[in-house]
C-alpha cells in the first residue's frame, strides 16, 4: 500500500513509519528488545535484538538519506570534518616535542599500512554519522600474543544478542539482513567488554586477570573478537538513536520533499507559452479581400494557417533575436481606445517554482541544523544568502565544527589504544588525528596541522 501526497512525484512508502516516527524507531532500542532466535553458523542458537520492527531500520535510515541532497551532503560533509588529516600513529619520542612525527617502526608500520588503517579510520567515522556506534573486529596470532588483523564491520549488517543475566551482550552477529529476518549465514563474533575492551581481551587470552581479578580464557580457537565502539544516548541499551534522525520524525524531512516536488512539478508542468498573440477578426477578413479569397472555405483557412506558420517561425528561433514586427492599428474617435489588428504578448516564464525558494532554504537549514551543518559551510542555503558570512566568521565555524569531533574522535581510539596496548607497542608509538586549523593570511599560512592533543603538528 502507498500513501500518496499532493504531486505524483513525491511517494513514500508505508514502510518507512518505523523510521519516521517514533513509535518505530524507538520499538527495539528503549527498553523494549524485541528478539529473534537464529541459528548461527557455530551451529548454535541466539536470541537476536532486532533493529527496529522489522529489522530493516539501518537500511531505511540509509535510504531516506540517500534520497535527500541536504542530508547526504551533510553526511559527507561530517564525515570530512571528523576525518580531517586521517589517522596517525605517532613516534612517542615526538609526544613532549612541538612537532610530532609519524612513527618509523617497522613492525607498527608494516601493521598500519597492510590493514589500511587509513580506509578502516574512514569506515569506522562514517558508521559513526549514521547510525552512532562501529564495530570492528581484531583477528589473533595463532598464539594469541598479537594482533595481526584489524577489520571493519558495516553497522548497519550488524545485531546484537540479548543481554544475559548480568546485563552484558556477548555476541554480535554479522549478516546480510537486507529483506530478511533470517539469513542463511550469520557470523556470530565474542564482543569484548564494552568499557574495558583491552581488559577483556588480555584476561581472555590469559595474558592479565580482569578487573575482578578473574582469568576467562576463550577456547584457543577463538581468535576473532569484536570492539563496540559506541556514542551513547539516553535509555538506549543496544542501537543508540543518532540525535539527527529528530527531522525524520518533526516533518521537517517530509516538508523538504513536498516544497522540492511542488516546485519541480511546477517547473515541468507549468506553461510552456513564450508569447501570446491577439489577432483582430477584421484582419483576417480584410487580408481575405486583399487575396479575393472567400469566407469559410478552404482557401480561407489555409490562409489563416499559412500566416500563423510564418508568424511562428518570425517569432521562435534565437536567430531571429533584434528582428523588428509591427502591425496597425486605429483608436475610436474619443481617443480613448486603441483598435489593434495583431498584438504580440510576451508570457513571462521566468518565475516558474521560485515562489518556493524561501521555503526551500528554510527546509535545508534545518536538515543542516538537524545534522549539527553550519549551512555556511556545507552551502545547505541556496543563493545569496550563503554568502552572508565573512571569511573570518567561516574560519570560526569551520573550527567549532573540528572541536565538536573530539567525541566521536575519542570513541573510536578504544579499537586502536587495544590495538597498541595488546601488541605493546605503548613504548613506540601512540594514536593520534591530527585536525586541520585554518589561519590568518598574516601568519604567512593557510592553515596549521594540529594534533588532537592540542599540539601543533606542522605549518603548511
Amino acid at each position: 500500500m502507498k500513501e500518496q501526497y499532493t504531486f505524483d512525484v513525491y511517494k513514500r512508502d508505508d514502510d518507512f513509519r518505523d523510521a519516521v516516527t517514533s513509535d518505530g524507531i524507538y520499538t527495539s532500542v528503549v527498553g523494549r528488545a524485541e528478539t529473534i532466535s537464529v541459528k548461527a553458523d557455530d551451529g548454535n542458537s541466539y536470541d537476536i535484538v532486532r533493529w527496529g520492527h522489522d529489522n530493516q531500520l539501518p537500511y531505511k535510515l540509509k535510504e531516506l538519506v540517500e534520497k535527500n541532497s541536504v542530508l547526504s551532503q551533510d553526511k559527507f560533509f561530517n564525515v570530512l570534518t571528523c576525518y580531517s588529516r586521517g589517522l596517525e600513529y605517532m613516534d612517542v619520542s615526538s609526544r613532549s616535542e612541538k612537532v610530532h612525527v609519524p612513527t618509523t617502526d617497522k613492525d607498527v608500520c608494516r601493521f598500519f599500512l597492510r590493514n589500511s588503517m587509513k580506509r578502516f579510520f574512514a569506515e569506522q567515522i562514517t558508521d559513526m554519522k549514521y547510525y552512532f556506534f562501529s564495530v570492528a573486529v581484531v583477528i589473533l596470532d595463532r598464539a594469541r600474543q598479537n594482533i595481526v588483523r584489524v577489520i571493519h564491520k558495516d553497522a548497519c549488517h550488524i545485531r546484537f544478542e540479548k543481554m544475559n543475566d548480568r546485563g552484558v551482550v556477548e555476541h554480535v552477529f554479522f549478516a546480510d539482513w537486507r529483506d530478511t529476518y533470517v539469513p542463511d549465514k550469520i557470523e556470530v563474533i565474542p564482543l569484548l567488554d564494552e568499557y574495558d575492551p583491552l581488559g577483556d581481551l588480555l584476561a581472555r587470552t590469559g595474558k592479565e586477570p580482569d578487573r575482578l581479578g578473574y582469568f576467562k580464557q576463550s577456547p584457543r580457537g577463538y581468535t576473532k573478537f569484536a570492539i563496540l565502539c559506541k556514542i551513547p544516548t539516553v535509555g538506549c541499551d543496544y542501537y543508540p538513536v543518532p540525535y539527527w534522525s529528530a527531522t525524520l520524525r518533526d516533518g521537517w524531512y517530509d516538508i523538504y520533499g513536498l516544497l522540492t516536488s511542488a516546485k519541480k512539478a511546477k517547473i515541468k508542468n507549468g506553461q510552456s507559452i513564450r508569447y501570446h498573440v491577439e489577432i483582430n477578426t477584421e484582419f483576417w477578413i480584410n487580408r481575405a479581400r486583399e487575396r479575393g479569397i472567400s469566407l469559410n472555405t478552404p482557401a480561407y483557412v489555409k490562409m489563416k494557417s499559412d500566416f500563423m506558420q510564418e508568424l511562428r517561425d518570425y517569432l521562435g528561433g534565437s536567430s531571429n533575436s533584434n528582428k523588428l514586427f509591427w502591425s496597425e492599428f486605429s483608436s475610436s474617435l474619443d481617443g480613448k481606445s486603441e483598435h489593434h489588428d495583431i498584438k504580440i504578448n510576451v508570457v513571462d516564464t521566468s518565475k516558474a517554482g521560485n515562489e518556493y525558494n524561501d521555503d526551500v532554504a528554510e527546509a535545508s537549514n534545518v536538515l543542516a541544523y538537524s545534522d549539527n551543518v553550519h549551512p555556511n559551510l556545507a552551502g545547505a542555503t541556496p543563493g545569496k544568502s550563503q554568502m552572508n558570512n565573512s571569511g573570518s566568521d567561516k574560519r570560526e565555524l569551520f573550527t567549532m565544527k573540528q572541536c565538536l569531533e573530539t567525541l566521536p574522535h575519542d570513541m573510536m581510539m578504544s579499537v586502536h589504544n587495544t590495538i597498541i596496548h595488546f601488541n605493546e607497542w605503548e613504548s613506540k608509538v601512540f594514536v593520534d588525528i591530527p585536525m586541520i586549523l585554518l589561519t590568518t593570511l598574516d601568519k604567512n599560512t593557510d592553515a596549521k596541522e594540529v594534533s588532537s592533543t592540542n599540539t601543533i603538528v606542522q605549518d603548511e
